[in-house]
């Protein structure tokens, strides 16, 4: 879907501008003012994210959290009463990482009554999530957005589409303690291909240039987007130009 259609000219240039921000977030504060500048093109009252370390059967081992401005004491209470059990959206979340409105999955999901009930009462009536996940599924993140009058909106689902897998990779980079080229070991194949992906080359392409299958191109880009902690192809690009790994020229 085109981006053009929903955002004017001035909220493309924030939405360019937060993708430049999150390659360059590097700490909680800078992760912060990059998410809460989010409501200067969806407009929302809380938001918050978390970072889960995901099992081999996609069950959530443990989680880190980054709160923008959810309710503390709503936040206690939550983990007070084991509701990351319970929570419909959370458990859609870690199971598909597909992008929620809550009233709909609360719809198509067992909708606990208690858990709904003391979530409106702290404003959370309704909201958007969406989450990210490492290859392999070792990490899956989730973002979530709410207020007290959240509608379903196509321009805020596209916008927030584009913008999460920025936001998962700032947040694994955040959460976690940052990698420098003396610690990520990158083979000269590696090299190699990050190289051609700069250049615009498909897999079919690397894999004529260099003589390989196009199987092998694709386990090389595979391990590349693990070991730089990458959602796709372009933030594996972005990330190792930024450490040095590869020049744009």
């Amino acid at each position: 879907m085109v981006l053009g259609r929903f955002l004017s000219k001035s909220d493309g240039i924030i939405l360019l501008e937060m993708i430049d921000e999150g390659l360059k977030c590097s700490n909680e504060t800078d992760y912060k003012t990059l998410i809460s500048r989010l409501s200067h093109l969806i407009p929302y009252e809380y938001a918050l994210s978390a970072l889960a370390q995901m099992n081999f059967d996609n069950s959530v081992r443990s989680y880190d959290i980054i709160n923008i401005n959810y309710p503390t004491e709503w936040l206690a209470l939550y983990f007070k009463k084991d509701f990351y059990k319970i929570d419909p959206i959370v458990i859609e979340n870690f199971d598909s990482f597909r992008l929620q409105y809550w009233a709909d999955t609360y719809r198509t999901r067992a909708k606990p009554k208690e858990f709904v009930s003391i979530a409106e009462d702290f404003g959370l009536n309704g909201g958007y999530t969406l989450g990210a996940a490492n290859p392999g599924k070792k990490r899956g993140s989730l973002f979530s957005i709410s207020g007290r009058s959240i509608e379903k909106d196509t321009r805020a689902e596209v916008i927030l589409q584009h913008l999460v897998p920025h936001f998962h990779q700032a947040l694994c980079r955040v959460l976690t303690k940052k990698k420098s080229q003396q610690t990520i070991s990158i083979t000269l194949r590696e090299k190699e291909i990050l190289c051609w992906l700069t250049k615009g080359k498909s897999s079919w392409d690397i894999s004529h240039i260099l003589g390989i299958s196009e199987r092998t191109v694709n386990f090389h880009i595979y391990n590349i987007m693990q070991k730089l902690d990458a959602v796709n192809r372009l933030q594996a690009v972005a990330t190792a130009v930024q450490l040095g790994f590869v020049d744009i020229g």
